[in-house]
């Protein structure tokens, strides 16, 4: 296949799975802040905010790192059974070190510990994502795969949410149910890993696993920093203000990040192809990057024009009058998509393609501090 044609097919498959994962949020996220209100949607917002931390901190910044570094040797088969059992192993190390911390946190914490069975459900989340290697489909360019096993597991959770959530107190099983979509992808991904992806046993050895997270460690930092600084506003209204606050905030949140989501296909799969294409030649690469800027600039600022203008009639209809409260923090967030878009062509698919990870990492943890 020809490396054009790949993109193009990687960027479908990718936009279908980002319109099932509209559609997913815009059956199911109408239904859910109203049977669970304010209150106890905010409880469940909360929980997934603690719980995102861990997330970032397993992912450790491989999903860039690793997919660089598969995009670098995906030629060499052995080179890739390689880095793949290093990051699972080193990925599965950090996801049983969030495990303890997470069970002291919320042990040791007044507020958390009044529902430790929503932190237990939501933690589903951070398993699934350690097990499924987005980043070793990204690498290879096979992200038509890594789509439809991904579509295959939402579409299997979302039937569960109308039969199982049917009050106010089903927040847990909503949170569980949620947490699940990423496990079930990888319960579905990993036979397509280990029978038809070339892959070797290969156990990796200390010092495999410590390089490795060497080489994720500036990454790690720049891209939690900022991830954590834009997650953080739910945490903090929920210890200082109260849980309806965080509803109405998480509910406009959830919105936005939707808008972001639209933007997504464009940027995972040019940041393999990109990489690979500045193996070949950078001018090749540079050539494709302004190009994509001003691909990624129109939509994006489209995107965030459309949200702000659109805020009222956008919050009414998916989480309904309850919610009315979310529409100016709608209107306030609809820039994002518009940073997003540029962030990601001149940091990832720029400095990040070219190595210039230090310098990134520094940028990133200004803007996270500011």
């Amino acid at each position: 296949m020809s490396s054009r044609r790949l993109l193009i097919e990687n960027i479908t498959s990718l936009a279908v799975l980002q319109g099932l994962n509209y559609a997913a949020p815009l059956i199911t996220l109408p239904y859910l802040v109203r049977v669970l209100q304010p209150s106890h949607f905010g409880l469940l917002s909360f929980a997934q905010g603690i719980v995102l931390y861990f997330d970032f901190f397993t992912d450790f910044g491989f999903n860039f790192s690793q997919t660089r570094a598969i995009a670098a040797c995906k030629q060499v088969p052995e080179s890739i059974s390689k880095i793949f059992w290093s990051t699972i192993y080193a990925k599965a190390l950090l996801m049983c070190i969030s495990a303890v911390a997470l069970t002291l946190l919320v042990a040791f914490t007044p507020k958390l510990r009044e529902t430790p069975s929503l932190y237990a459900v939501n933690f589903l989340y951070v398993v699934g994502t350690t097990f499924f290697p987005i980043w070793l489909f990204q690498g290879l360019e096979r992200i038509k795969l890594a789509a439809a096993l991904f579509g295959a597991a939402r579409l299997m959770t979302i039937p569960a949410l109308f039969l199982f959530v049917r009050h106010p107190q089903d927040y847990v099983i909503a949170g569980a149910i949620q947490a699940s979509v990423e496990v079930t992808a990888s319960i579905l991904a990993w036979p397509f890993i280990l029978r038809r992806m070339g892959l070797t046993w290969n156990p990796p050895s200390v010092l495999d696993i410590t390089n490795t997270l060497k080489r994720a460690w500036p990454l790690f930092l720049s891209v939690s920093a900022l991830q954590i600084s834009a997650s953080s506003t739910i945490v903090i209204l929920g210890f200082v203000a109260g849980k309806i606050e965080v509803g109405y905030f998480s509910a406009a949140d959830k919105l936005i990040k939707a808008s972001i989501a639209a933007l997504n296909p464009l940027g995972q799969a040019l940041y393999p192809h990109i990489t690979a294409a500045k193996l070949r030649s950078p001018a090749s690469a540079l050539h494709l990057i302004r190009k994509t800027l001003f691909v990624v600039g129109v939509l994006s600022i489209s995107v965030s024009i459309v949200t702000a203008v659109w805020a009222g009639p956008v919050c009414h209809i998916i989480v309904g009058r309850s919610f009315d409260h979310s529409i100016p923090v709608l209107q306030c967030l609809s820039p994002l998509p518009l940073l997003f878009g540029l962030t990601t062509v001149f940091g990832t698919q720029t400095m990040l393609v070219f190595e210039m990870d230090a310098l990134f990492s520094k940028i990133m943890l200004l803007s996270a501090v500011v």
